[in-house]
């Protein structure tokens, strides 16, 4: 069913195979949102959700996260990301399981994706096609320092956590009063401040990006200030979150697999146990 409601999914790099797993159990009871917002991760699992591809995301990242055109870290010494956010996207022959932008195309959602352009804002793309999708996917996913910032029809962009690692904001200014929030950490997370040295690589590395540089050294104070706002309007009950149960321990770039194979079937469970109240919430007046 097409639920006239926003469905907000936050970012985290592998700790998006929860989101992957919540929203297979989504497709797998048939609920549908009219309008997906995705950063980083969360936007690279949108996509496979608007394209309706069960299964796609979690089966990418435990079938090739050993393949060095797919993640390397050898890639630093070639001076090339560490992550080919292309290879996502990339036709790899009828056996493979390709990117569906017919699905994604014949959806009835709207999709949006986050990025951080590096005047330091947030900007979004709406229901990109073809190349500018693989573009605005790219920008949004493109971590500070281990991605060059990429090129975008609204100017370079990174990582779109920089300045909204939980854009719900956005599902709010499209007028929503039905928002479902999938978190990548507890709802007691908290991140801390940046630290000296942090502070000092951001302004060395981005010197040509003086509000850049603002953003990403109060990404925390921002973050955190999301968190209490969502949690206020959670209590309120004008948003449903999902969020881990526990401490989420599968890194950025995560290796092995049987983690993250886990923390997918962690989030397709709990997404499975809460389905009756999440449509409840949903079909409310």
């Amino acid at each position: 069913m097409l639920y006239n409601a926003a469905l907000v999914l936050e970012g985290g790099a592998m700790r998006g195979q929860y989101s992957a797993g919540v929203t297979d159990a989504f497709l797998k009871h048939h609920l549908e949102f009219k309008t997906v917002i995705g950063v980083s991760a969360g936007a690279l699992c949108g996509a496979n959700f608007v394209s309706k591809q069960y299964g796609r995301m979690v089966h990418v990242n435990t079938h090739y996260r050993h393949d060095p055109n797919y993640i390397s870290s050898l890639n630093i010494i070639k001076k090339q990301p560490v992550v080919n956010l292309d290879f996502l996207f990339d036709d790899h022959g009828w056996d493979w399981n390709n990117f569906d932008e017919e699905a994604y195309q014949r959806s009835a959602t709207d999709f949006t994706i986050v990025a951080t352009s590096l005047a330091g804002k947030t900007v979004s793309f709406t229901n990109p096609l073809g190349e500018k999708l693989v573009e605005a996917l790219k920008a949004s996913s493109s971590m500070p320092f281990l991605f060059d910032p990429q090129p975008t029809d609204q100017g370079l962009c990174l990582d779109g956590g920089v300045t909204d690692s939980i854009p719900f904001d956005l599902a709010q200014a499209k007028g929503f009063d039905k928002i479902v929030v999938v978190r990548t950490r507890p709802r007691d997370y908290q991140k801390k401040a940046t630290s000296p040295l942090l502070k000092r690589l951001y302004q060395r590395h981005y010197r040509d990006y003086p509000n850049f540089i603002t953003a990403a050294i109060n990404r925390p104070e921002v973050y955190n200030q999301q968190v209490a706002t969502l949690n206020q309007l959670e209590d309120k009950g004008l948003v449903y979150v999902i969020a881990p149960e526990n401490p989420v321990k599968v890194g950025r770039l995560e290796s092995n697999v049987k983690k993250i194979q886990a923390l997918y079937d962690e989030g397709q469970a709990q997404a499975e146990s809460l389905i009756p109240e999440i449509e409840k919430y949903l079909a409310k007046n």
